[in-house]
């Protein structure tokens, strides 16, 4: 019989993702730099290597940055609406965006960072902020004009992209939200056996044995793993409320950004009642 993560575990999981800060944009720009790092690792996993050509002029780039593409989507989106799809853009947080994830990634990362490092003779390393890189681009780094690999200390600096993170677990609970959505085989007797089968599925070598490890080393601080599983699926952006949002996030926001904001919040309404 088939089963699945429960919608309570994954709801749980996922507000504790959220960002102990209340300002500023840095919460959301390590959600997108950790996406895309899954999603790009995922891609390797799928073409059995350890570093793509995006070149999109090529036969291989443009089959390469469809997978990845592909592999976002997969990771951030969550639900539909009438307004446009509900994904998630920052960790912790639900939001109802007319732009597809698959224009997301080729607009934010496909095109500029990767476009720039292939135009530039010095290595080029992203994210660039936090100080935390976890990709090397371009030809100086990875020997292809449009090339894109694991940056040398792309380890602790996936670590340094959860510091700001509120739960006490972040690698297991990333790991729950990454495998919300997945059918969990016969030989997942626990929680953490269920991640560690899906997550060496999904991903490569590297990054599923480094989760892993860094799963065992939290296992210590896990909560609400008693009953992780459910006998039939259930998406969790159904289930899913969010508290409501800092006065202080929004006297930070532009007009135009606010104006934004109370869209999302009146299409999410309309979708509940």
């Amino acid at each position: 019989m088939s089963k699945y993560l429960s919608q309570e575990l994954v709801c749980k999981a996922f507000e504790r993702l959220s960002s102990r800060n209340t300002t500023g944009k840095s919460h959301l720009e390590r959600t997108s730099a950790l996406m895309y790092f899954l999603a790009v690792d995922a891609a390797f996993k799928y073409f059995g290597t350890s570093g793509l050509d995006l070149n999109p002029e090529s036969l291989e780039g443009k089959n390469s940055r469809k997978h990845v593409e592909l592999e976002f989507t997969r990771l951030v989106l969550v639900g539909n609406s009438h307004d446009g799809v509900k994904q998630v853009i920052e960790l912790g947080r639900i939001d109802v965006a007319g732009t597809s994830p698959e224009k997301r990634i080729s607009s934010n990362f496909l095109t500029v960072p990767l476009k720039k490092a292939s135009g530039q003779a010095a290595p080029y390393y992203y994210p660039s902020r936090p100080k935390a890189p976890l990709f090397k681009m371009g030809f100086a780094a990875t020997g292809r004009q449009w090339g894109i690999g694991y940056h040398d200390n792309w380890m602790s600096n996936f670590l340094a992209m959860l510091t700001t993170i509120k739960g006490s677990t972040p690698s297991l609970d990333l790991a729950v939200f990454v495998c919300r959505d997945c059918v969990l085989g016969d030989g997942s007797v626990d929680l953490f056996s269920a991640l560690e089968e899906q997550l060496k599925k999904r991903f490569s070598t590297d990054l599923s044995d480094f989760l892993v490890q860094r799963i065992e080393k939290e296992k210590v601080l896990a909560r609400c793993v008693e009953t992780p599983f459910a006998d039939h699926y259930e998406p969790f952006a159904s289930f899913y409320r969010q508290g409501p949002a800092p006065v202080k996030q929004y006297e930070q926001m532009k007009k135009s950004e606010l104006i934004d904001r109370i869209h999302q919040l009146e299409s999410m309404l309309g979708t509940t009642n």
